[in-house]
């Protein structure tokens, strides 16, 4: 069809589109002010909560509809907003669903779960409570202290050190029968990196930033992460060649995770490793996610965002990406003045995107995926809002001053050893899996799959 007869009918398609639809204009944002910042935040975690509470599962606390880490990662971005903003409003939500997903080990690997999760699921929630500790998130009386919670997702986490190739790694999925168990990616390794490394600066515990060192060394010698290819970091590599191939899918929070922890180890180290790490990285991550064509600061999630192809995870990355960046800045001073730079750039341009419907309950405009687009892409849900949080946060951080990091490190941070048998064992106590381990796993799933066949065939019969 030609354009002459195409281009009236498109006109008339979008009339009809937009009629009936509130017109809204763009969230006024002044980079420089603490005030702007903070009413814009508002203006955007107001419709995050709604979909929060329309999309939870049966009503479930921290539980939303076919994922569940999301929600661990809206509270680690809560927790950062609340503190740099001193917006108290969703505090008693995020406290007390972010203890009851905690489990009866508070481990975050509650039965109800734990069959399907993967690594990277359980290490977001580990995040939040770190973050939580961080920032002196209020602690529930009569509970285990945050600090306690992100110790034992790292503890259950680094018990799962895989030397049965690859000469260790951590593993995306858990267990055995998950596909994709033996694919090592860049997201669990590098989150658990980040998790060990910012315990280690909280509790001033070296035993944990060894453990983060352990795994950035093995990420280097693993493709996950190549300083000779200007910083390349993969998304994946697999267990199954013996970790020999990787997949080249560029994603931010792959390098935003590993830039974080870098951050986190030269602050409390000073070691010149982890400052060439750190620029490294960051060097990389702009290059490729803060594309010219857009004027070069506004980050964008480069592999999915113009075909409009991201999934609910992919829309969520680069708002975290956002706040790690402002650690970095915040703990490594050399880097600040570029990535302040970047993250003004995608701050004016959220303003501009979030621009969407008005159709929630407060009114608040909806925020879209591409930043880069002067009006609202049409996109919403919650993954969407909490990437724009994430941007205005990282703002907020380094303008008022107000960041997690702020917190004096706490060399006597309460611990409170839970009285669990399993995976409790200190950090630096690291059972393998052995090959026994793995036959005994697959004879439980073989019996498993056995009984419910023959479930299903007693309910035919019947």
């Amino acid at each position: 069809m030609r354009w002459e007869t195409l281009g009236p009918i498109c006109g008339v398609a979008l009339v009809l589109l937009l009629h009936g639809q509130p017109v809204m204009s763009d969230i006024p944002i002044d980079i420089s002010s603490p005030d702007s910042l903070k009413a814009a935040g508002k203006q955007i975690a107001g419709p995050m909560m709604e979909f929060y509470a329309q999309n939870q599962t049966e009503g479930i606390p921290g539980k939303l509809t076919d994922t569940w880490y999301v929600a661990g990662a809206m509270f680690m971005a809560l927790i950062q907003y609340w503190q740099a903003s001193g917006d108290s409003q969703y505090n008693s939500i995020v406290s007390h669903d972010l203890m009851f997903q905690a489990g009866d080990h508070y481990d975050f690997f509650d039965s109800n779960y734990s069959q399907w999760l993967g690594n990277d699921d359980q290490m977001f929630w580990g995040l939040a409570a770190i973050t939580a500790s961080e920032t002196g998130f209020p602690e529930i009386e009569g509970k285990p202290t945050w600090t306690t919670l992100a110790r034992a997702v790292f503890t259950m986490q680094a018990n799962r050190w895989d030397t049965s190739s690859c000469n260790g790694g951590i593993n995306w999925q858990i267990h055995l029968w998950q596909e994709g168990h033996t694919l090592r990616n860049a997201i669990s390794n590098g989150g658990l990196f980040q998790l060990a490394a910012r315990l280690g600066h909280f509790t001033k515990n070296t035993t944990y930033l060894e453990f983060a060192e352990k795994i950035w060394d093995w990420s280097v010698d693993s493709p996950l992460i190549q300083p000779g290819k200007n910083w390349f970091v993969a998304d994946s590599t697999s267990g199954d060649n013996n970790c020999t191939d990787s997949d080249a899918m560029q994603w931010t929070y792959n390098y935003g995770s590993y830039l974080a922890g870098c951050a986190f180890m030269y602050n409390s180290t000073g070691e010149e490793k982890w400052l060439n790490a750190t620029t490294g990285l960051l060097g990389r991550l702009e290059d490729t996610f803060f594309p010219e064509e857009y004027g070069g600061n506004i980050i964008s999630e480069v592999a999915c965002e113009k075909l409009h192809s991201c999934n609910r995870n992919m829309l969520c990355f680069k708002g975290w990406t956002a706040m790690w960046m402002a650690y970095t800045a915040i703990l490594v001073p050399q880097t600040r003045e570029t990535i302040a730079v970047k993250l003004q750039g995608s701050a004016e341009a959220i303003g501009r995107q979030c621009d969407g419907e008005g159709d929630t309950t407060n009114g608040s405009n909806l925020c879209g995926s591409r930043w880069y687009q002067d009006t609202w892409d049409g996109i919403k849900g919650l993954e969407v809002q909490m990437a724009a949080l994430g941007g205005i946060t990282s703002n907020l951080m380094l303008v008022t001053g107000a960041t997690a990091l702020t917190i004096e490190t706490n060399p006597n941070a309460q611990e409170h050893y839970l009285d669990v048998s399993r995976d409790d064992d200190p950090p630096d106590a690291l059972p393998a899996i052995t090959t026994a381990d793995r036959v005994g796993s697959w004879m439980l799933t073989a019996v498993w799959g056995l009984g419910i066949a023959a479930a299903a065939w007693w309910l035919i019969k019947q």
